[in-house]
């Protein structure tokens, strides 16, 4: 399961950096990532496939059918706008995913996962294979890059250090 994360436009200094809030900034057409990295904006990685909306789903993402512009792996099952059940599962009357099978991996929550699935920080279920826990209460895809303070961000894979102000 993993909830989308929308961009917040970053802030700009007076002298066309991106002040990244913790004494740090970037330059301009870059964000701030977690770790004190910068990386450039892009509107899409290589690949992508473009949404109703005209925003973009990593390779391998399909369109959720239950939120515009939400992005879903394609071999996943939607349970709703912010659930999503990994091949297999089927949706569950209380709105969590329901396994076929008995899942052998860690317990999350009132959840056990998948084998090879971990606990994210937001205490559900996570596939490595397609998202990251940015470790700031946000979940993102792996080709995002984990913005700072909170949320994901679409960047180039090549990253900058923070420059002092």
């Amino acid at each position: 399961m993993a909830t989308a994360i929308f961009p917040t436009p970053p802030a700009v200094a007076q002298s066309g950096t991106i002040d990244c809030g913790n004494g740090f900034y970037c330059p301009r057409g870059n964000a701030c990532l977690v770790g004190g990295l910068c990386a450039q904006i892009v509107d899409a990685v290589p690949g992508a496939v473009k949404t109703s909306i005209g925003t973009w789903c990593d390779p391998g993402f399909r369109e959720s059918k239950f939120k515009a512009g939400g992005c879903v792996p394609g071999t996943y099952t939607e349970c709703s706008a912010t659930v999503m059940c990994a091949p297999g599962d089927t949706c569950g009357a209380d709105g969590d995913c329901r396994s076929t099978s008995t899942p052998k991996g860690p317990t999350c929550g009132k959840l056990r996962c998948h084998e090879g699935r971990i606990c994210a920080s937001t205490g559900r279920c996570m596939n490595t294979q397609y998202f990251q826990d940015c470790g700031n209460g946000t979940i993102c895809s792996k080709t995002a890059g984990c913005e700072h303070p909170k949320g994901c961000v679409i960047v180039s894979s090549q990253r900058t250090k923070q420059r002092k102000r």
